[in-house]
């Protein structure tokens, strides 16, 4: 795959406009693709956040972190949806029904028949700033709950890094993934201000969890990674860092790393690769020690043509591309001052 550097094109596709009805759940008819079609097609039409998709290997379905509205205890589960859109066919939530405690599940990551993912726990009713437990598991996709803990977060590695938190969570083959370990700030705009929630990421682990534990390792030149993500032989791990314009391509096999492509006009983050595809999300109101990443436009990158995709007043997360690259899934945000994400799907040519 062999990507060159370009200006972006003038290419827009159209949006259709929606309001949020109902919260998204499942019916009695399972149906499949979306509510309303369309070039996106929106996907999620929930009061909450529906955030960071991923695909399952086979591209038949998806699953993104969706807050549950319809519960008191606003749990972020995962929703698994088919791969056209359309009904939810099933929540994973760690209690059935609202309890005491915000449960989140999230940066799902898939391989064969695994799931690896992010849970946090905080008490709801006298909540600190931060989450009052955090884990990285593995589990079977048909049980997620079902978990083994891989490790505990916060953590400090063996060569002296401490990371409060993890995410871009992926598998490079059967027994080996690949994340982000970043630092965690609670900065406030004023004293009064509810403080915003800050991550920068530091570097990039390799984790064996071929064995009953884990064995972690620094990946040379990961250092300040914003994202990352995986080839499909495991072999590359291509990656952006904290506003940086580039993409760059570490080779684990030869420890070699090169610049893949450098997007020039922004900071590129929120990394996806498949099919002869780069996903990524540029520009926009990035992370900064004062202010959490509030997304950006969506850039698709094939060939040496560049494609921004959908409305340019909206802000784009955490794009997903399917495993044969003919769909993308991205979380996204219409209006201000902080409005709620919606999932929406793009087929590709």
């Amino acid at each position: 795959m062999a990507f060159s550097k370009v200006f972006p094109l003038a290419f827009v596709l159209a949006v259709f406009g929606c309001g949020h009805p109902a919260p998204f759940s499942s019916d009695e008819d399972g149906s499949t693709g979306p509510l309303i079609p369309g070039q996106p097609a929106q996907i999620t039409y929930n009061p909450g956040q529906d955030l960071i998709p991923a695909w399952l290997p086979d591209g038949g379905a998806f699953v993104f972190t969706a807050e549950r509205r319809d519960r008191a205890d606003h749990d972020r589960c995962f929703a698994f949806v088919p791969g056209e859109g359309g009904t939810i066919s099933r929540y994973v939530c760690s209690t059935s029904a609202a309890d005491d405690t915000l449960n989140v599940y999230d940066e799902a990551a898939f391989q064969g028949d695994s799931i690896a993912y992010v849970r946090s726990s905080t008490e709801r009713f006298l909540p600190g700033l931060g989450p009052d437990r955090q884990s990285l598991v593995i589990a079977p996709i048909a049980n997620p709950l079902a978990a083994r803990l891989l490790q505990t977060i916060p953590f400090t590695t063996s060569w002296g890094a401490t990371y409060d938190a993890i995410s871009h969570v992926a598998f490079l083959g059967p027994g080996r993934i690949a994340f982000i370990g970043e630092h965690v700030t609670y900065p406030r705009a004023c004293s009064s201000c509810i403080p915003d929630t800050v991550r920068i990421g530091i570097g990039i682990v390799i984790a064996d969890i071929s064995a009953a534990g884990i064995a972690l390792t620094r990946m040379p030149d990961g250092d300040s990674a914003s994202s990352l993500a995986p080839s499909a032989n495991g072999d590359t791990v291509y990656f952006t860092r904290n506003n940086d314009t580039r993409v760059f391509r570490r080779t684990l096999s030869t420890a070699a790393t090169d610049t893949l492509f450098d997007f020039v006009f922004g900071p590129a983050r929120d990394l996806s690769v498949s099919g002869g595809k780069i996903a990524a999300i540029v520009g926009g109101i990035p992370a900064s020690p004062s202010q959490s990443d509030r997304g950006g436009f969506l850039e698709i990158v094939e060939g040496q043509t560049i494609t921004q995709l959908g409305d340019t007043g909206w802000l784009f997360r955490r794009p997903a591309l399917s495993p044969d690259g003919t769909r993308l899934v991205v979380s996204a945000r219409q209006g201000a001052p902080f409005p709620n994400a919606d999932l929406w799907l793009f087929a590709l040519p």
